[in-house]
């Protein structure tokens, strides 16, 4: 009987280590699931941010264009104004010379 009896410890032994390496893939492969599951997720918030951050980009770049546009157009309005106060000058300069008394 008690031949019998190792034997029967032995396979319940193996079955359990046999359980056991079963439990420990079935882990390890959720595990790898759950991993990959979160990379997913992690890539999908990189992407999001990489294209919030062309948007901002496109964003900053077509402002900075209106900026400078605007500039542009102030120095011409400066350059216009003062074009016009000298001419006005020189109207002012060629009337005083017809008519001193004015």
């Amino acid at each position: 009987m008690s031949t019998a009896l190792v034997i029967i410890l032995i396979v319940v032994i193996v079955a359990l280590v046999a359980l056991l390496l079963m439990w420990t893939r079935a882990r390890s492969g959720r595990q790898v699931r759950q991993r990959r599951v979160e990379s997913r997720a992690r890539g999908a918030e990189a992407d999001r941010r990489f294209e919030r951050a062309g948007e901002m980009q496109a964003d900053a770049d077509r402002q900075a264009a209106e900026a400078r546009r605007q500039a542009e157009e102030a120095e011409r309005r400066a350059q216009a104004a003062g074009d016009e106060r000298a001419a006005a000058q020189a109207q002012e300069q060629r009337a005083r010379e017809v008519d001193p008394d004015r």
